[in-house]
């Protein structure tokens, strides 16, 4: 009898995880697993500067504290999606996927020229700042035991930016309330490092860094994501486990559709549910 409820446990989680596929976690496996997929809440600190060039020119636009000057918020959750396969004994496939939206208004102490709109000190601003991170990596494990794995991994990481500001300001229409958005879709590669070691029959430590600094096309761009956590697998293919996350992104463009340059830091606690198989 228990042997069946287990199964039955098992399975209603894997569809749950499945349906919630907007949700996510890191590194939810044990060595032994072929498969896993993860929901984790992060809850990071997160810092962000913005700076939009004016189109067609080297003027540059206002370096922007979002946070300090345009009233988005330094804390905020997201979910996260992890779903990954192993592909024979030491090759594995990941994705990773989260999103962070924020926005706000807030009447600004100095001007801010952004692309080709100057908004004047003390007008009322609206901003908004949405990005979307897919992780797609894959990597070889030079050592692997049923116990431990070290492995090297290579990958892409896309980031889809979206930065607008609406207020009352110079432009092309004049003085009027006007709007001025910038959107990018940037993939950078990343070279990595990964490792996890069972240190008791239920628990795992594990971690991860990916890393990246390249100039390419019209792009320049600094990557540091890591993420450390411990693992608690309280049944056979059902575990939980929290841990601390950090990313640090700059993104200097010159493409037409972000000409500029981007800065973020997101770091902070998370905690999550697997199911692995």
């Amino acid at each position: 009898m228990r042997s069946v409820s287990l199964s039955v446990v098992q399975r209603h989680l894997a569809v749950a995880l499945l349906g919630l596929g907007s949700l996510g976690t890191a590194l939810a496996e044990m060595p032994t697993d072929q498969y896993w997929i993860g929901l984790e809440y992060f809850y990071p600190t997160i810092t962000s500067t913005a700076r939009v060039d004016f189109p067609g020119t080297n003027v540059p636009g206002t370096e922007v504290r979002l946070e300090d000057e345009l009233g988005l918020s330094d804390r905020k959750g997201t979910p996260y999606f992890l779903a990954g396969m192993r592909l024979g004994q030491n090759w594995r496939l990941e994705f990773e996927y989260y999103t962070l939206n924020r926005s706000a208004t807030r009447a600004i102490d100095r001007d801010i020229n952004f692309g080709d709109i100057s908004f004047p000190v003390s007008g009322s601003v609206s901003s908004k700042f949405d990005s979307t991170i897919y992780r797609l990596t894959g990597g070889y494990a030079f050592f692997k035991t049923k116990e431990a794995e070290v492995g090297g991994a290579f990958g892409l990481h896309m980031t889809d930016f979206k930065l607008q500001l609406s207020g009352q300001g110079n432009g092309p229409a004049g003085f009027a309330f006007q709007s001025e958005s910038r959107t990018a879709l940037v993939p950078l590669p990343t070279l990595g490092l990964y490792g996890g070691y069972v240190f008791a029959d239920q628990f795992v430590v594990r971690g991860r860094v990916d890393w990246l600094s390249l100039t390419y096309d019209k792009y320049h761009g600094q990557l540091i994501n890591w993420f450390g956590g411990v693992d608690w697998r309280f049944l056979k293919n059902v575990g939980a486990g929290v841990g601390y996350r950090y990313v640090d992104y700059k993104l200097d463009s010159t493409n037409e559709h972000l000409y500029g340059k981007v800065v973020y830091n997101f770091k902070g606690p998370t905690i999550y549910l697997e199911a692995a198989f």
